[in-house]
């Protein structure tokens, strides 16, 4: 299991953490995410064979969102 935080850019309330934070543990391969409106970041455990870094981008900024860094624990 791999784990990596994005600084996201755009979310507006603690809806749109909870909509990010949803929309990632759909994602196959995400076994946890958290995602927080104060600290403007989605905090993810996944698996890397099921998914790839860049998906777990693309479903993030495919919702309207920006990542505007990445940082792998």
């Amino acid at each position: 299991m791999n784990t990596v935080t994005f600084k996201i850019e755009g979310m507006h309330c603690d809806g749109c953490a909870k909509n990010i934070q949803s929309l990632l543990e759909c994602k196959a391969g995400v076994q946890k995410a958290v995602a927080s409106f104060d600290q403007a970041e989605a905090r993810i455990l996944y698996d890397s064979s099921a998914v790839s870094e860049d998906q777990l981008v693309a479903t993030i900024e495919n919702s309207g969102y920006h990542v505007a860094s990445r940082n792998h624990a």
